[in-house]
Parts: C-alpha cells; structure tokens; sequence
C-alpha cells in the first residue's frame, strides 16, 4: 500500500528548483542594479525595461548586462521546465512554458528600436517576441493548476497561481493597450505610463515564477 501511495505523487527534481531559483535571482539581482544605476537615463516610469540597451555605464554599454540579465531569467525557466518534464506535467504547460524561455532568449538578442524612433524589423520581432511570452507564462501557469487530485504537487498553491495569473493578464492587456496608443498617436502624445505597468508586470511574473518552482524547492524537506 505505501509504494502505491508513493507511485501516485508525481515525481518532482529539488536540483531543478534550485537552478531555477539561482536563474530567476541572477535576473532580479541585474534588473535592480540597471534600475538604480540608469535612473537618470532611462524613466522607469515612461520606458520600457527593453531600453536599457541603450543606457550607458562609464565607458560601456547596458546592453550587455541586459542581455546576461533576460538569459538568466530564461535559463532559470527552463530548469524549471525541465522539472515539469520530469513531473510529468501537461505537454501544454511544458510547451507554453517553452514559449515564454524562447521569448525571453530572442529579447536578449535582439533589441528594441530605440524610443521615438522609427519602427524597424528587428524591432517588432522584439516586441513580438515579449508579448508572446508575456501571454505564455500566465497561461502555462493557469493550466498547471487544473485539479489533478492531492498528488499534484502545486495543487496546494493552486488558488495563488491563479490569482497572479489574473493579474499578469490584466497587466498585459494595459501594457498592450498603452503600447498600442503610443503607436498610434505617436510618442509625444504618450500619456500611458507604459513603464511603469511593465514593471509591474515584470514584477508579477517573476512572483509567478518563484511560486510555480516552489513545490520543486520544497521536495527536498520531504
């Protein structure tokens, strides 16, 4: 009967959640020194996190750290991935989740146009590349809590998910409704702190990720 019970409870890897948490921590760590260190560059109130490329630090270019910082927080999601593999969670969840590393790796490469300035392929290929991730996150997360009985391991922390799910659509849909204004009416008439509520974004899924790589972490004190 125990090595029943034992075979019901969906495998989780501790290893994965630590790589996550080291990932996603690298990430959070390089974002606030971008914040403080460009504050006088860069608005965090009317421009996008993706325009710290274009900050400058002494001699040296941002975009470096930016890409080091948006590579960290892919790699730490895609341990985190991986260890959804390895519990054998919906290939929905897994591809979606994939999504969300694939946009993040093609914002670390390739950079937004610089603000006011003409649009250009590579720029739009970047802000496609968010916002396909930004919707792919929320969603993975909201099917990796589909009731799956007691032996899933995120079902005791299926309401917050959820919740900050909620809220990361929400922030998408001002993001991309200010983007969309500022689009059209053109950035001298922006009036949608556009910064601002990516940051707040930002901030919403980074909170989502560490509470989908929680019950990995929290495996090895079992």
């Amino acid at each position: 009967m125990p090595t029943t019970s034992r075979a019901a409870v969906s495998p989780v890897s501790p290893v994965h959640g630590r790589l996550a948490l080291v990932g996603i921590g690298a990430a959070v760590l390089i974002a606030t020194d971008l914040h403080l260190r460009l504050s006088a560059q860069i608005s965090p109130i009317w421009q996008t996190l993706s325009e710290y490329v274009y900050g400058r630090l002494g001699d040296h270019s941002a975009a470096r750290l930016f890409t080091v910082m948006c590579l960290a927080l892919a790699l730490g999601s895609l341990a985190l991935l991986a260890g959804l593999v390895k519990a054998r969670r919906s290939p929905a969840v897994v591809i979606l989740l994939g999504g969300w590393c694939a946009g993040l790796t093609i914002c670390a490469t390739v950079p937004v146009d610089p603000h006011g300035e003409a649009r250009s392929f590579d720029g739009q290929l970047h802000n496609a590349a968010a916002l396909t991730a930004f919707l792919a996150l929320p969603t993975a997360a909201w099917l990796l809590t589909r009731r799956g009985g007691r032996s899933c391991p995120w079902e005791p922390r299926r309401t917050t998910i959820r919740w900050l799910a909620v809220a990361s659509f929400a922030s998408v849909a001002v993001v991309l409704g200010g983007f969309v204004f500022t689009l059209v009416t053109g950035p001298a008439q922006q009036e949608v702190t556009l910064g601002l509520f990516e940051r707040l974004l930002f901030t919403v899924d980074l909170a989502l990720l560490l509470t989908m790589v929680r019950p990995l972490v929290a495996a090895s004190r079992r």
